[in-house]
């Protein structure tokens, strides 16, 4: 055998082989949502020892749609080392300025600075305007040009001395200090998720792909009610909220704009703009409101059907024999929704307990034409109780078709969205 055809026949078989590798970040991206798509982000790493959570937060950002470039002082290599910011960013780590001027093809290049942790050094010399290192000179072209997010991580007697500095730095447009969290006489660095729902908060990514530029801002209601007896006493259900957020989470990973009302259960995810709403009519109001400038409303929470006729201005007294408790109807949600907004895609649920299929679709059906809905999801608490996390269900629409799912309901919630989506394109 010819060794030169051998040795071409390798490199040929390792140019195809190296160009199928994906980089892991590539597979994370979107995976949250797209709520920083197109957005280039740079962190700029130094030496404190809150540099140890960034592989968490660049990760984080990825997921929500950015791409992360990081610069990091020599310094930080004794905390973090090189190969675990390429591991987490998925791109090459600038340590110092070359020839090729980082720092300009960075803030050409970026969209915001994040300094994560900012020590006691580095937010010195940037209050100063001091350009001795890549992050403090990467800084003096992002100043008051393009945020810059500043997270201080140090020891709290150390916050206490560079205060004045602080307040520098604060006072200059485009600048967003971070504020620590004090605990064990340390400033250290918050939690991941509000310093991720500042920066969405303030890029101000509209969250929309532009493959969906119709039917892209979407309202769920979620959780369960509470109806106050008097003042101590309420009456509720034991609504988990669970599908609630996996529907939430469905539509931000396709680049929806999500807002969710909920009122008892698990909390929205912290990237979901979310209101909290205990009572039926306090989630009607709040719906009638967000509900104008949204394309899709879609009601899975547990509302209460009923509330006290009176409810007593203080605590009644707990040595009654007896109590009688008169309720009347609450209002109806989607009846009102519909009402409101006779054009919107209103999708409903309807929760049931130990009936046959057959009753459930019955019933689903009555809702659907009642409240002239465009979905309504049916299913049977008796199978599948509050905060279980399977499920089964039925999905009919307007034309009465039927569709049945059953298993995860993350999966259930994923099919839930792609139904929804497909028809209303």
């Amino acid at each position: 055998m010819d060794n030169n055809k051998l040795i071409d026949n390798n490199k040929l078989i390792k140019i195809i082989y190296f160009g199928e590798i994906m980089h892991p970040t590539k597979k994370l991206k979107y995976s949250k949502s797209k709520l920083l798509k197109d957005k280039t982000i740079i962190v700029g790493i130094s030496s404190s020892i809150g540099a140890v959570e960034c592989v968490k937060l660049i990760r984080e950002l990825i997921r929500h749609g950015a791409e992360v470039k990081c610069i990091a002082t020599e310094e930080s290599k004794k905390i973090i080392g090189e190969y675990s910011l390429e591991f987490a960013s998925g791109n090459s780590v600038s340590y110092e300025i070359t020839g090729n001027i980082e720092h300009v093809a960075l803030y050409d290049e970026g969209d915001c600075l994040l300094l994560y942790p900012a020590t006691a050094n580095i937010i010195s010399k940037i209050s100063l305007g001091i350009a001795d290192n890549i992050i403090n000179t990467t800084y003096t072209m992002f100043c008051e040009n393009k945020p810059v997010f500043i997270v201080p991580a140090m020891h709290q007697n150390m916050l206490n001395t560079i205060g004045n500095n602080l307040k520098i730095l604060e006072k200059r447009k485009l600048n967003y200090i971070i504020k620590s969290k004090l605990e064990e006489e340390k400033a250290k660095i918050p939690p991941m998720e509000q310093i991720i729902n500042k920066i969405i908060l303030t890029l101000g990514n509209n969250n929309t792909d532009s493959n969906n530029n119709k039917n892209k801002n979407i309202l769920i209601i979620s959780g369960g009610t509470i109806e106050y007896i008097d003042k101590v006493r309420v009456i509720s259900n034991l609504s988990s909220g669970k599908t609630g957020n996996l529907l939430a989470k469905s539509f931000c990973k396709e680049g929806y704009n999500v807002k969710m009302i909920y009122g008892t259960g698990e909390t929205p995810s912290y990237y979901i703009k979310s209101y909290n709403c205990l009572t039926v009519k306090e989630i009607l109001n709040k719906s009638l409101e967000l509900g104008k400038e949204s394309d899709i409303i879609i009601c899975c929470g547990a509302l209460s059907d009923y509330m006290p006729e009176n409810i007593v201005d203080k605590k009644i007294s707990s040595d009654k024999e007896e109590l009688v408790i008169k309720l009347k109807r609450a209002p109806k949600v989607l009846e009102e929704l519909r009402k409101q907004f006779p054009n919107k895609i209103i999708v409903g649920f309807k929760a049931e307990y130990n009936i046959s299929e057959e009753e459930l679709i019955n019933k689903c059906i009555n809702k659907l034409k009642k409240c002239n809905l465009d979905y309504i999801i049916g299913n049977d608490l008796s199978k599948h109780y509050f905060g279980d996390d399977y499920n089964n269900i039925v999905l009919i629409d307007k034309k009465l078709n039927i569709k049945k799912f059953s298993g995860k309901k993350e999966q259930i919630m994923e099919n839930v969205k792609n139904e929804i989506i497909n028809n209303i394109k």
